[in-house]
């Protein structure tokens, strides 16, 4: 009996070894190309549209690393709560982790540090290819490289064309105006445009078209397009004593001119986020907006653009201080993607946001329209593949690489989100006429001030002195007098 049961054994080896033998070789590369195959890689964003994106290179993911991607939503108003939420309570059922950089102090401690991975892994995440002020600001978390960027996320500006450049329409500006129309450099000359282009049919037609695009909904974008006036005027969030200066002159100056120049806008901007002037413009509503970089995609794609080839590309407006004009384009919280501490499968999980934030992968990503996804490798910039995308994409990419160096922060600390809606909500009341814009930012104000003191004032105090020191390298102080004297 036992005789027998060698004889079974050896005849089964022998059938493995025919069949391993006679596998086609094709099938055993691609087994051992694979080597993390059955893997599943929980990952969680905030719009369908970054799910989206994720699967542009689910494929290729699949066939190098056999790793499989399952993405769960949760919408961006709830986000940020409800993430944090599940980590606060010391687990995560996530492995993949979209954040915003802004929030980089509240979510930083529940990411897994990069650099022992990338010893351990021969990581590469090209890092000279990322912006200065993205490595200097949003990675980082105790001094450790914690995330990668996902979402370039900054403000640039778009404009019509045809709207600038009729001579019917130069001719009439400088008779009221005093000097030529052209693209704003200046927020009183985008201001003066916006006044001249209102109600009438700046394009040659009857219509009765609209002065400027802008998304001044409370949560979160009113503050966002307050931002660049405010910062050009001088302005910063707190001084070293965590004093909020959002309620100082140039809060007060950039709020006012919103008020005044608000019958210019679409009816239903206080209701209107991001893709509703997108809309607008490439339609050929408004003859000019500031907005996300990705706007310039849909700018490009004539399927639904009527601007395709007649649109220009440049920085957003700033303001004349002392014969120098001074521009403050925005970057706002963007996104990130970083491997969850409480993961189970880091290793994985770091092949994935390696192979994600590649040069090549992310350039996927961010050139399709449907991604919403702003370019973020200075690769992106200078890619010949997209300066061939539509006509003007090199115009396009190069304002975006000359806004990067200039651009502003939001303020990042604990609570950074919880700051921003406070002021967001306050700037609509003051859109809609419910309140004086100084009496708006002296109640965000106050809110900040007891929101510092929920969170440690002294703990707030001393990591924003950090945050203001990084800024002041890049540029950005408080200047007590420019709101007086910028033009």
């Amino acid at each position: 009996m036992k005789r027998l049961w060698f004889v079974a054994v050896a005849l089964a080896v022998m059938v493995g070894l025919t069949v391993v033998a006679e596998a086609p070789l094709g099938a055993r590369a691609a087994s051992a190309a694979r080597p993390y195959e059955g893997t599943t890689i929980r990952a969680v964003v905030n719009a369908e549209y970054v799910k989206y994106s994720l699967s542009l290179v689910e494929k290729d993911l699949y066939d190098k690393y056999g790793i499989k991607l399952e993405t769960e939503v949760i919408p961006l108003d709830a986000f940020v709560a409800k993430t944090l939420l599940e980590f606060n309570s010391g687990k995560s059922p996530w492995d993949l982790i979209m954040f915003g950089g802004t929030f980089m102090p509240d979510y930083g401690r529940h990411f897994e540090p990069l650099e022992n991975w990338i010893t351990k892994l021969n990581l590469d995440f090209a890092l000279d290819d990322i912006p200065d002020i993205y490595k200097k600001l949003f990675l980082k978390y105790n001094g450790k490289i914690v995330g990668m960027p996902y979402d370039g996320d900054v403000h640039m500006m778009f404009w019509n064309k045809t709207a600038f450049e009729r001579p019917e329409n130069k001719k009439k500006f400088k008779a009221k105006y005093g000097y030529e129309l052209a693209a704003p450099k200046t927020w009183k000359q985008w201001d003066d445009a916006a006044e001249f282009f209102h109600g009438w049919g700046w394009n040659g037609t009857d219509s009765k078209l609209f002065g400027a695009g802008g998304s001044y909904k409370g949560n979160l974008y009113s503050y966002y397009w307050w931002r660049p006036r405010f910062f050009a005027y001088g302005g910063q969030y707190f001084d070293a004593d965590m004093k909020p200066l959002i309620n100082s002159a140039a809060g007060v100056r950039a709020l006012e001119e919103m008020v005044k120049t608000m019958p210019y806008y679409p009816p239903g901007v206080l209701l209107f986020e991001s893709e509703e002037p997108k809309t607008m413009l490439v339609k050929g509503e408004v003859p000019m907006l500031y907005s996300w970089t990705s706007t310039g995609k849909r700018v490009g794609n004539p399927a639904e653009s009527v601007i395709t080839g007649k649109a220009g590309f440049g920085l957003v407006p700033g303001a004349e201080v002392d014969g120098k004009i001074r521009h403050f384009p925005i970057l706002t919280a963007g996104r990130g993607m970083a491997v969850s501490i409480y993961s189970q499968k880091k290793e994985a999980t770091m092949k994935v946001l390696e192979f994600i934030s590649n040069p090549e992968q992310s350039l996927k990503i961010v050139m399709d329209p449907k991604t919403i996804m702003d370019p973020w490798r200075i690769s992106h910039f200078r890619s010949a593949k997209f300066r061939k995308a539509f006509p003007g994409a090199p115009e396009y990419l190069a304002a975006i690489e000359k806004t990067f160096p200039q651009a502003v922060p939001d303020p990042i600390l604990p609570g950074a989100n919880e700051y921003m809606r406070k002021l967001s909500f306050e700037i609509t009341e003051a859109l809609a006429k419910r309140k004086t814009p100084k009496d708006a930012l002296d109640t965000a104000a106050a809110e900040w001030d007891k929101l510092t003191d929920r969170r440690g004032r002294d703990k707030q105090k001393a990591l924003w002195g950090e945050k203001m020191g990084e800024m002041k390298q890049l540029g950005i102080e408080y200047h007590a007098d420019w709101a007086a004297k910028a033009k």
